[in-house]
């Protein structure tokens, strides 16, 4: 949720030019889709170790769009501090804070102008 909220008022991801809602469903969905199995895969190690590697590839994946969600919003927002690695190591390893962090965002600069 959190996610789809946040490119809908971003932008700059693939739909979003035919329809911000739209855009905001799918992109989340899919993210949510990606988070999740890559948790249902690495609990698939039980059964066969190498679930675990192709879980945590899938989960550096979902990390790698989430970071560059983050670019995307500092980008918009004009937010000078930071750079794509620090983006991804956010994501990587604290992605609902980086989440969180984006909804923040998005929710006080709401009524600011976007540029770009």
């Amino acid at each position: 949720v959190g996610i789809g909220k946040v490119i809908r008022e971003v932008g700059g991801w693939p739909f979003h030019s035919w329809n911000r809602t739209a855009a905001g469903i799918f992109w989340g969905g899919v993210m949510q889709a990606i988070y999740v199995a890559a948790i249902i895969f690495v609990i698939c190690t039980a059964a066969l170790y190498q679930w675990c590697i192709v879980g945590l590839v899938i989960y550096i994946g979902f990390a790698t769009l989430l970071g560059l969600l983050r670019t995307s919003v500092r980008a918009a927002y004009q937010i000078e501090h930071g750079d794509l690695i620090t983006d991804f190591i956010c994501a990587c390893f604290a992605p609902m804070f980086t989440v969180s962090q984006l909804e923040e965002q998005v929710e006080k600069d709401s009524a600011a102008k976007i540029v770009g």
